[in-house]
């Protein structure tokens, strides 16, 4: 006994269990007093630490583990004890229990491979407890839990790995750790690349639920992660591969949950229809019949969540480039032939396989690489009795971009048509063919000739429905993209023949801000809607004088002597017709730039245009030059260099309108103000757009043609393709018996079809006393009465019409 307590190891358990929580309480009161008590308890522990690992070293069979197992259970519960006590009075007593920590790590590191679950359970816990108290570094423990989660206990590994996820989360909750992250990268780094599949296996686990749940997003960790997919362990490879494929599927789960609660929320959020015109609003809900404004309210919460999903798609695309691992590859290209040549060479099954083809083809769409072995590869494989075709061709559309060019995906395509679109193909197959056909040309307008696109456009008057969408949708592509490779009827009105996609190899760059002509056109609309008449004035006499250039003379003049100098030099050329169509259609672009954001409307500064007359004077006199010589290939060679000349004038006066944008304020800076009303500005014409496309304005009431949001702006290749979005929608033809069932589900409770008097009379039995009244004799005065009072009538409609017909008779 030492004060009141037991320290006997001959007690029971359950009494000594209750001493030590005694004890564990008394000593944090007071530390003090209870120093000699911890000694005592401590050295209790040594000697029972001692005694546990003399058995398995002095057993007969030599077996560590069937020693442990053999040991006497007693021992080890009060061993166990004895720790979590310890663990829990280290924080008081650190000089007395400074070796404490190390020593359990030891305990674990030797001997966990060979101690029983249980005591194996409490000593992790002990560890876990201290880590928590800060007594032990996690670089120290890290090694030992991710060692204890090789154990084939299920309990212990969950254990382990829910606290090095949790400990790493809160030390990069704030701010990020790097100085304390590195170590434990280095470490888990070169787990993964041990040999041994079991320990590679739990720290690929670990690296990527920290990835998933945004604590390490790093490149270092993403690299990890992609250097998995060539670990010699074919079940390494494959874990990473279904995590790289599984982190888009995540993404896109996000967004479909977000847009089906989206689609329950009510219409005054303020942030849906602050975009929204008020007439819009409130024509949807105070004009109109009852009918016609349920109608208008749900073409305005079509327009809303059309909206939402727009504003919803940015943000997640955004968090998706900033969290993915394929995004932060330090080296894309090597990735992909790498993990290219592996599959070419892999024995694996076929899912395997096509988990590789789908990681390569989005590697090759996010980072825009050039794969060309790749396509055909997959074309081997492009076949309607294919197992997963739609996922095989989901890969061979992601791995499609502007980048790649025409002739490597041609043969492809040719296959892709010629397997699926022919009119022995069954509807499903066709129709996902043309969709794949039209994903495909989304990405590499290129690709398509004139006589394909006719072929397949002529599917547009299918039977199905599925094949008849599918083309008219790869018709609406290209009305967007190349209308003049349509026939006449495709194009639709308004269609502009110049419009075509860019060549291959070709890159816009942007030489101002996007959105900066939105203010020029808002200050445009204000000042014609002013009332002010000096001001109208103004504009006239701008529109009159236009832009102030030299002519062919030298003296300045305005665009339109230019464009009149420009026919007549076309005039003077009649035996080039396709130079002739060239000059006109620059001339029609040189109109445009020059028209664009009401450039009309302003005049450029004289010391400004010294460029633009220079410029001039060059394009005149090589107008001279083609006049005089007259022929033809002099002339064609001048006409080239004047619409490159006309190109740079054009580009000049887009310089122009630009600076007048940027100097509305003399300053040439735009303010935080101005970057907000070009917010606003954008999301006003976003709504236009969506309010035209859904029937809400007189543009886009009478609209009937699809439309196929191409995404100009950014590249196709990041987005995923979900191969169910590839599949036909067609309803199969069911039986009358079938139809009939699914007709009366759900009307068991619903009365049945009838009269409402027949139904009442049923109900009540009979008629009722009002039915009866109606149904009464009407006594013979009532009769003779209404009798004289017809004739009455009569008499009078017919005194009228004679009246009538004598005032015509009287007038002819």
């Amino acid at each position: 006994m030492v004060g009141g307590i037991t320290v006997a190891s001959g007690g029971r358990g359950a009494e000594r269990i209750g001493d030590l929580l005694s004890l564990q309480g008394r000593a944090k009161r007071d530390p003090e007093g209870y120093e000699g008590e911890l000694l005592l308890q401590l050295r209790h522990f040594d000697a029972c630490l001692g005694i546990f690992l003399l058995q398995p070293t002095t057993s007969s069979s030599g077996n560590a583990a069937s020693a442990a197992a053999a040991a006497d259970p007693g021992a080890s519960k009060e061993l166990a004890d004895m720790a979590m006590f310890l663990a829990h009075m280290t924080p008081l007593y650190p000089h007395h229990l400074g070796k404490f920590p190390q020593q359990l790590l030891q305990l674990l590191a030797s001997h966990g491979a060979t101690l029983q679950p249980a005591l194996c359970r409490q000593l992790t816990q002990a560890v876990i407890l201290l880590r928590n108290r800060k007594m032990i570094s996690l670089v120290d423990a890290l090694p030992v839990l991710m060692a204890l989660q090789c154990r084939g206990d299920r309990v212990l590994r969950r254990l382990c790995f829910l606290h090095i996820v949790q400990d790493i989360r809160r030390m990069n909750l704030k701010n990020r750790n790097e100085p304390s992250n590195k170590p434990l990268q280095t470490i888990l780094y070169n787990l993964l690349q041990d040999e041994n599949d079991v320990k590679a296996k739990r720290a690929l686990v670990v690296l990527a639920e920290l990835n998933r749940r945004k604590v390490w997003v790093d490149e270092r960790t993403a690299n990890a992660i992609c250097n998995a997919c060539f670990h010699k362990v074919p079940r390494i490879m494959i874990a990473a591969l279904r995590f790289l494929l599984g982190y888009d599927q995540a993404a896109d789960d996000e967004v479909e949950e977000a847009s089906s609660s989206d689609d329950e929320a009510d219409m005054s959020k303020p942030t849906s229809t602050s975009a929204l015109s008020r007439e819009a609003v409130y024509k949807a809900y105070h004009k109109g019949t009852t009918s016609s404004r349920r109608k208008k309210q749900a073409k305005l919460q079509r327009v809303m969540r059309s909206l939402q999903k727009q504003q919803r798609s940015k943000s997640q695309a955004l968090d998706r480039q900033s969290h993915a691992p394929l995004y932060h590859v330090h080296d894309p290209q090597t990735f992909a032939e790498k993990l290219f040549a592996r599959l070419q060479g892999c024995t694996e099954r076929f899912e395997v396989k096509l988990m590789m083809m789908m990681a390569i083809s989005r590697a090759v769409g996010i980072h825009r690489l050039t794969l060309l072995n790749f396509y055909p590869y997959l074309q081997r494989y492009i076949q309607p009795h294919q197992r997963d075709v739609t996922q095989l061709l989901a890969a061979a559309v992601q791995a499609c971009h502007d980048l790649v060019p025409p002739d490597a995906v041609e043969s492809m395509i040719r296959q892709l048509v010629n397997q699926f679109v022919h009119d022995r193909a069954r509807p499903e197959v066709m129709a996902v063919g043309l969709n794949t056909v039209r994903e495909i040309c989304m990405r590499i307008p290129l690709i398509m000739t004139k006589e394909l696109l006719t072929d397949l456009a002529l599917y547009k008057k299918s039977r199905e429905k599925a094949v008849s969408a599918a083309a008219r949708s790869i018709i609406a592509v290209y009305r967007q993209v190349w209308p003049a490779l349509l026939e006449k009827k495709d194009r639709g009105r308004g269609a502009d023949l110049t419009a075509h996609p860019k060549a291959y190899g070709e890159a816009v760059v942007s030489t101002g801000i996007p959105g900066a002509e939105l203010l020029l056109e808002e200050d445009v609309d204000s000042e014609e809607e002013g009332s002010d008449k000096e001001d109208e004035e103004g504009e006239e006499d701008n529109d009159e004088e236009g832009v102030d250039i030299l002519s062919e003379d030298g003296e300045v003049g305005s665009d339109a002597d230019l464009i009149d100098s420009d026919e007549d030099l076309e005039g003077s050329q009649d035996n080039s017709d396709n130079i002739d169509g060239d000059e006109e259609s620059d001339d029609e672009e040189v109109e445009e730039m020059q028209d664009n954001g009401g450039l009309q409307k302003r005049k450029f500064e004289r010391e400004d245009g010294e460029d633009l007359e220079e410029d001039m004077t060059e394009v005149s006199r090589k107008k001279q030059k083609t006049e005089t010589v007259g022929g033809v290939t002099e002339a064609g060679s001048s006409e080239q260099s004047l619409r490159n000349l006309k190109k740079i004038v054009a580009a000049k006066a887009e310089y122009k309108l630009e600076s007048e944008i940027l100097s509305r304020d003399g300053d040439g800076i735009l303010s935080n103000e101005d970057f907000e009303r070009i917010r606003e500005l954008q999301a006003k014409k976003a709504a236009r757009s969506a309010m035209a496309e859904h029937g809400m304005t007189k543009a886009g009431k009478n609209r009937r043609e699809v439309t196929i949001k191409l995404g100009r702006n950014e590249n196709l290749g990041e987005k995923r393709v979900n191969p169910a979005h590839l599949e036909a929608r067609i309803h199969k033809r069911r039986e009358k018996e079938e139809r009939v069932a699914s007709a009366r589900a759900g009307r068991e409770d619903r009365p049945q079809f009838g009269a409402r008097t027949a139904t009442k009379q049923k109900k009540t039995g009979g008629t009722s006393n009002r039915q009866k009244e109606k149904s009464k004799g009407m006594p013979l005065a009532a009769k003779r009465a209404i009798v004289a009072r017809t004739k009455q009538q009569r008499r009078i409609k017919g005194k009228s019409a004679n009246k009538q017909f004598r005032g015509k008779k009287a007038w002819k």
